[in-house]
């Protein structure tokens, strides 16, 4: 009983492994930029803002357009703002609302370089 216990729970702890390494790859939409990557796209309400409040701030982004019937895998909602290390690998997600109100957050691990990571 307590081995099938164990076993249940090494392979629900390699199954939590294995997706939270799948969520810090990048999404399909090929090699990312370092820096703050956009994505948005026709009829994103949220985008406008968005931009408005990073060139408020001075910030340097990417913008990256994508279509509502091919959008990447992995992004869920737009504007999704995606912060790169210099190896373009994604160091912070924030999609819809959550671009927009965590925007401090998005600029201090961009003035890292990426080197601070998002803990969860």
């Amino acid at each position: 009983m307590i081995g099938r216990l164990l076993v249940l729970l090494a392979v629900f702890g390699l199954a939590l492994a294995v997706v939270a390494v799948r969520e810090r790859r990048n999404p399909g939409i090929g090699r990312i930029q370092p820096g703050i990557n956009v994505l948005t796209g026709p009829d994103c309400r949220l985008c406008p803002p968005l931009l408005l409040l990073l060139d408020a701030a001075g910030a340097p982004y990417r913008l990256l357009d994508v279509t509502l019937d091919r959008i990447p895998t992995g992004v869920r909602a737009l504007p999704t703002v995606l912060v790169a290390d210099e190896r373009g690998e994604v160091a912070l997600r924030r999609s819809g609302r959550s671009a927009l109100t965590d925007l401090e957050t998005i600029l201090a691990v961009a003035a890292a370089g990426g080197a601070v990571r998002e803990t969860a």
